[in-house]
């Protein structure tokens, strides 16, 4: 198996100038697959509508908002879209 050539970045870091790499693609959907491994469908559209709950019951930093919503919206997609999270949360009792 060939190692590909990891691509360096020039950013700053607290004032600094730092070079840092970004993960391959085949990593990028390492969070799925674990919560797909873990957990059942009913407990991550819990998960789901805890994150949702958060982002719109308190004021957030805008970008911690951002990532919230996003990881919400990913977790619902990952059920198959609204509907299918709703159903989920109706077996899980809410």
């Amino acid at each position: 198996m060939t190692r590909r050539k990891q691509k360096i970045y020039d950013a700053e870091f607290k004032g600094r100038k730092v070079r840092v790499t970004v993960p391959e693609n085949d990593e990028a959907n390492a969070l799925g697959e674990a919560i797909k491994d873990n957990l059942s469908p009913e407990a991550v559209a819990t998960l789901a509508n805890a994150v949702r709950v958060q982002v719109n019951g308190r004021r957030t930093n805008p970008e911690v908002r951002r990532q919230l919503d996003w990881l919400a919206n990913r977790l619902v997609t990952m059920l198959g879209g609204e509907e299918a999270y709703h159903d989920l949360l109706k077996e899980a009792g809410f």
